[in-house]
């Protein structure tokens, strides 16, 4: 059921309420809603196929095609936005001083 134009602008109210009182979790909320949950089940597929086809060719002892198929996992998995995120104590090292940008969180 769709909603009309009064509880649409309800809604919207009460997101910017939410958002101005607790900026995290309204960015949390955003990244689960949306494209963002799409992309994620999307990677999630890509993993677990890929993790399957890569166990498989080792049960069958082609670990030559396997390693085939884990870059190319890789390689899908970085084309559809995953980004693979470091332990922070690695980053900080690998960072150069200066200014810095705010960490995205955990």
């Amino acid at each position: 059921m769709p909603l009309d134009d009064a509880e649409r602008s309800v809604l919207a109210e009460t997101e910017r309420a939410l958002a101005a009182d607790d900026p995290s979790f309204a960015r949390r909320w955003h990244r689960a809603s949306g494209r963002g949950g799409r992309a994620a089940r999307i990677r999630f597929a890509v993993l677990v196929v890929g993790l399957l086809l890569i166990v498989g060719l080792l049960w069958l002892g082609l670990p030559g095609q396997s390693l085939i198929i884990l870059l190319l996992t890789v390689g899908v998995l970085v084309g559809v936005g995953w980004r693979p995120r470091l332990p922070r104590a690695l980053r900080e090292e690998l960072t150069p001083p200066g200014p810095r940008a705010p960490d995205p969180g955990p």
